[in-house]
């Protein structure tokens, strides 16, 4: 018997992570850099152990790891409150998370989203233009289009956009 539940618990636990399929899903989604998200999403001894829940707890950290870089890219620039607030924003996103708030996951998430079109907004303006801080500021874009494509597809399960 102790046998059989410790088959059964392992398995369990096996078909709660994330699938190669479910990656290519993910990755495959409209609003979703396709490019970026295989290059982040590729398996490896991270990635292949994790659930949609650590995968979006991943998501967001790694997340956060970029607008840290472009926080220090910066200097008094004109996206510092923007880098600020969205890193605020990703450590409550991350404690939304763990605390099943998915609502409060999609705000701070959706807050950094909108951050980074914002801040590409302003920085075009200036002359020269900051390609470099602009490119940063899409993938930032792009990595939070992932991890609500992880939200609401496989962890909530309930958006129309998700249909599998």
């Amino acid at each position: 018997m102790i046998v059989l539940l410790r088959v059964v618990s392992s398995y369990a636990r096996l078909s709660m992570m994330v699938t190669k399929g479910e990656i290519e899903s993910i990755c495959n989604k409209k609003d979703v850099d396709s490019t970026l998200c295989f290059e982040v999403l590729k398996p490896n001894p991270t990635i292949v152990k994790l659930d949609f829940t650590g995968l979006a707890n991943f998501m967001i950290n790694y997340t956060s790891r970029n607008v840290s870089d472009a926080t220090r890219r910066i200097y008094r620039q004109i996206c510092e409150e923007m880098y600020n607030l969205s890193l605020i924003w990703d450590d409550h996103a991350l404690k939304a998370l763990g605390a099943k708030d998915y609502d409060s996951v999609n705000f701070n998430v959706g807050g950094t989203l909108g951050n980074m079109i914002t801040c590409n907004e302003e920085l075009s303006t200036m002359e020269p233009v900051p390609q470099s801080l602009i490119a940063k500021n899409t993938v930032i874009k792009n990595l939070s289009n992932i991890i609500l494509t992880i939200l609401e597809c496989f962890i909530r399960k309930g958006s129309i956009y998700c249909s599998h």
